[in-house]
């Protein structure tokens, strides 16, 4: 697999402890049990095997929360058994101190924690009472371990964005990654978005004492440190996740459908073609040729 195909971005499942407030209600029926999705145990294994035959670096599994998902250990441990260097996962936090350790020895390297509140009555309305000191409890576990810990903080106007500098803070004597995320016109309830949105890179040019640092290679975010931070300050901002020529990520689904790039655009279901690498191969090729490799 060339360079550009080399982040595997895997949902496992659509459970999760709570939907944000923030998001489009969706219908009861939309929601699919982990024991009925199409994906099982077995064919995630299959694309895992798969990709990893052709290069892959990078795995993140997400969800809903992928820590609900009954197979996350035996998935992260075969692909540590693959020779897939970074193993990483995105949760809401809730259940990973107790859970991150163990994580760690099958083969974890990563953990994306989303958070949009470091205020309890705030966290509270956002997840419908969920418990924000259990998320502390995960990062702290994480810090332990010396996992790589991002936190990811959707920023909305009137709503969070006070809180903007308050997270930034934590970059500053802690080993960790704040990543301020601009809102966008997908997945979010679209008065959210007509009243939310903020320009993530104009507040950040107007602050000072920020300096912009190398990006990583497979990131979305462009980086900023603090004077004297021990961890960055990342922004994801819509220009990053939109730009449709940068098809190094590859989605694959609960569902058994699978995307290559930020805008999700060309989507083809592989469930029942895991078994024959020549028409997964001409899949890829379809997707991807013509396309310039991106460098940063």
């Amino acid at each position: 697999m060339s360079e550009r195909l080399s982040y595997l971005r895997v949902m496992l499942t659509e459970e999760s402890e709570f939907i944000p407030m923030y998001s489009k209600a969706p219908f009861e029926s939309d929601l699919i049990d982990q024991d009925k999705q199409a994906m099982k145990l077995e064919d995630f294994e299959k694309l895992i095997k798969y990709f990893s035959d052709r290069g892959l670096k990078k795995i993140r599994f997400v969800g809903g929360n992928p820590l609900l998902y009954k197979g996350l250990e035996e998935l992260i441990e075969y692909s540590r058994k693959l020779g897939i260097k970074e193993i990483g996962l995105t949760t809401n936090g809730i259940g990973l101190g107790t859970k991150v350790l163990k994580l760690q020895k099958l083969g974890l390297t990563n953990v994306n924690i989303s958070l949009d509140s470091l205020k309890e009555y705030k966290y509270q309305a956002l997840t419908g009472g969920g418990n924000l000191k259990e998320v502390f409890l995960g990062i702290d576990a994480c810090m332990a371990a010396k996992i790589d810990t991002k936190i990811n903080f959707l920023v909305i106007k009137d709503f969070n964005d006070d809180e903007v500098f308050d997270f930034i803070k934590l970059s500053m004597d802690k080993q960790i990654d704040v990543r301020l995320i601009e809102l966008l016109p997908y997945g979010i309830d679209s008065k959210v978005y007509d009243r939310g949105h903020i320009d993530l890179k104009e507040l950040i040019k107007n602050t000072e004492g920020i300096y912009e640092i190398e990006n990583d290679k497979l990131s979305i975010s462009d980086y900023f440190k603090v004077e004297g931070a021990i961890g960055r300050i990342g922004i994801i901002t819509s220009s990053n996740r939109e730009y449709k020529e940068d098809i190094r990520r590859i989605n694959v689904s609960n569902r058994g459908y699978m995307n290559i790039g930020q805008l999700q655009e060309n989507e083809y279901f592989i469930k029942s073609i895991l078994d024959n690498d020549k028409k997964m191969d001409a899949i890829i090729h379809e997707i991807t040729k013509d396309k310039p490799i991106i460098n940063y």
